[in-house]
Order: C-alpha cells, then sequence, then structure tokens
C-alpha cells in the first residue's frame, strides 16, 4: 500500500496571461496542496500579479528545463526578503513529487 505524503500538486502549463486558470487553481488550492510551473507557466514568474500566486502558504515548484528553455533561469523571482518564491527542480524531482502527493491536477 502506498503512503502518500501530501494531498494535492496541482500543475500549470499557463502563463499568467490566462488569469481566470490561476484564480480556480488559487481557489482549489489547500494546506498540504503544492504548485508546479512547467512549460509556459514559468513565464508566471516574471508577471507581477505572480504575488498572488506566491503569497499562498503552499510551496511552489517550478521544472528547471522549461527555466533554460525559455532562457529564465537566472530570473527567478524572489520575495522582499529576497527568498526565492520558487524552487527549481529538475525531471526527476517532478517524478518524485508526483509519486509523493495523493492526486495531481493538470491546470491547461
Amino acid at each position: 500500500m502506498t503512503r502518500y505524503i501530501f494531498e494535492t500538486l496541482h500543475i500549470i502549463n499557463k502563463s499568467l496571461t490566462d488569469k481566470h486558470l490561476y484564480l480556480n487553481c488559487i481557489e482549489a488550492a489547500q494546506k498540504g496542496d503544492a504548485i508546479l510551473l512547467i512549460e509556459s507557466g514559468v513565464y508566471s514568474m516574471l508577471d507581477d500579479d505572480f504575488s498572488m500566486v506566491s503569497a499562498l502558504s503552499i510551496p511552489i515548484y517550478a521544472l528547471q528545463l522549461d527555466l533554460i528553455a525559455r532562457g529564465l533561469e537566472s530570473k527567478v523571482v524572489t520575495s522582499i526578503d529576497e527568498q526565492p518564491r520558487v524552487t527549481i527542480i529538475t525531471d526527476a524531482t517532478f517524478v518524485d513529487l508526483c509519486c509523493q502527493y495523493k492526486r495531481t491536477i493538470s491546470w491547461f
């Protein structure tokens, strides 16, 4: 029997130009959840409105290869105290996260 550590991993592949998608995800997110930004979702970190996502008290991850592919790895947005608002992860960590959460929801 698999023992999951966390509840839901929300995977977003759209930029913040699709605010409705982000608002729905934020509304659905609960304690024990996390958000993973992939593909064009990594662009959201450059948007001034990203604070609505990063203000959640849940972990936020971004896939490293998608950041590199878009030339964004050095532009990871930091908070006022210069702490990263997003944890950059590898493909292997992505797989690990999917195994640690009871379910995943893909927001496309």
